[in-house]
């Protein structure tokens, strides 16, 4: 008996052990099912804000931002959008003045009332609708805003911040002006058609785009008394640009093209020298249309001022023949043709030589110049990377002059000469304003620029038969 007394006791024992074990098992399992719910919980809370921000990004893109905007703040405080999210919308909306007052709704201040949002969302639709009126209006009309000159063009720019196409263009008229006056017969003008983006934008928008301002330029120049002449570069070109123009052109400039109407004109390169698609096209389509030919005819009367719009690389030659066979000792003003980006292309297998810069585009004078470019430069301490932009510019009769982009977008002069610089010239003298410059001859310094100080056309000036282009 006494030593059947341990032997239950041990069995006692080792089944409260068991218990215990079982006990301390099950609150584990039910900890871990409380945290793991509440971690999916939080996770599903993320998933919201996220998705309810993505939500509101993706279609303040085709919303207006303010409806956006106010639409998702005036939802209960309750509701799955949380403060980061409203941060997220906030910070992604365009009313820049309306920030401050959202953030402080967004943070959970009731300050904010229902009347004020409601006043604040009806001033930003005010205004972007004002901004959207405006820009419509300016680009349907297509005249040139008469600017009173108060600086002296001679001595050049010290800031240069034109607010519409517009001044552009009688900036760019009266250079245009003031050449012809000086007895300069041919031009070259560019300016920033697209801003900053040029390259980012369709070919279409872009060739539309130049020839609404060749209209406008055309019209300041005939306005004068001289008849002008827009050549495309070829037949298809004229007809597209014209059903284009007569769509978008506002009541104004229809009013002004029926005054115009003898002065300012439409043509193509080609009625210098048909292509064969055109001649082709002519022989086919005269079997249907009794025998009248489409091929495209030189003007008999031939105006005083050609605007060459739209071409490219391969039109360059069709360019200089158009010149010689019919504008010969008129003016011939090359617009937005980028031919800094042309040039490049002269000399490739299939392209035009570079000849055809020697003897003809070295003739070409810039007379307004407005060429933006975009650079960064990386270095080894903060700030790492450093993005800045700048044009070359120049309107006649003043001289070159390298123009840094300011933090209001407009365009201060940090650098001018008489001569034209050279692209990498250009890009070191905005560096150096900034301070980021590295040391003339240093080994940093040609290792970004490299051997050459330019392109093949900025150093052939002993093969070029004319300087023109260069001051």
């Amino acid at each position: 008996l006494n030593a059947a007394v341990p032997a239950d006791s041990a069995a006692r024992s080792h089944k409260m052990r068991k218990s215990s074990l079982k006990t301390i098992a099950i609150l584990l399992s039910a900890l871990l099912a409380v945290l793991f719910t509440m971690s999916f919980a939080s996770a599903q809370a993320r998933g919201n804000d996220v998705a309810a921000a993505s939500r509101a990004v993706h279609s303040s893109r085709v919303q207006p931002h303010s409806q956006i905007l106010f639409q998702r703040l005036r939802e209960p405080r309750c509701s799955d959008t949380s403060n980061a999210a409203r941060r997220v919308i906030i910070d992604t909306s365009r009313p820049k003045s309306l920030r401050r007052t959202l953030r402080m709704y967004a943070e959970g201040e009731d300050t904010v009332t229902q009347k004020q949002l409601d006043e604040g969302s009806k001033r930003a639709s005010s205004k972007a609708e004002k901004r959207a009126m405006q820009m419509e209006k300016d680009m349907q009309q297509s005249k040139p805003v008469e600017v009173k000159q108060s600086i002296n063009r001679t001595a050049g720019r010290d800031k240069y911040n034109p607010q519409t196409y517009f001044e552009l263009v009688n900036d760019a008229v009266q250079a245009v002006k003031d050449a012809m006056d000086d007895g300069i017969e041919r031009m070259e003008v560019e300016m920033a058609a697209l801003g900053q983006e040029t390259y980012t934008f369709r070919a279409d928008t872009f060739v539309d785009i130049n020839a609404a301002l060749a209209t406008a330029l055309g019209a300041g120049i005939a306005g004068s008394g001289k008849r002008v002449r827009i050549l495309l570069p070829d037949k298809a070109e004229l007809e597209r640009q014209n059903i284009m123009l007569q769509k978008n052109m506002g009541k104004r400039m229809r009013e002004e093209m029926g005054i115009l109407s003898n002065k300012l004109n439409f043509g193509c390169l080609t009625e210098a020298a048909p292509s064969l698609d055109e001649k082709l096209g002519s022989a086919f389509g005269s079997l249907f249309n009794g025998g009248k030919s489409t091929v495209p005819e030189p003007p008999a009367d031939p105006e005083d001022v050609f605007i060459v719009i739209n071409a490219y690389v391969l039109d360059l030659p069709l360019v200089e023949s158009y010149y010689e066979r019919i504008a010969k000792g008129r003016t011939m003003i090359l617009m937005n043709l980028e031919l800094d980006t042309l040039r490049g292309d002269l000399g490739l297998p299939a392209f035009p030589s570079k000849d055809l810069h020697y003897r003809f585009l070295s003739f070409f004078k810039p007379v307004f110049y407005l060429r933006n470019r975009k650079y960064a430069k990386t270095q080894a301490t903060p700030p790492y990377n450093i993005d800045y932009a700048g044009s070359l510019f120049r309107d006649y009769p003043g001289p070159w002059q390298v123009m840094l982009k300011l933090g209001d977008g407009s365009l201060a002069c940090v650098a001018e000469r008489d001569s034209r610089y050279y692209l990498n010239e250009a890009k070191y003298k905005m560096a150096e304003a900034l301070g980021i410059a590295e040391e003339k001859g240093s080994v940093l310094d040609f290792l970004r620029t490299g051997y050459k100080a330019g392109t093949w056309w900025e150093e052939g000036e002993s093969q070029e038969l004319s300087d023109a282009w260069r001051t």
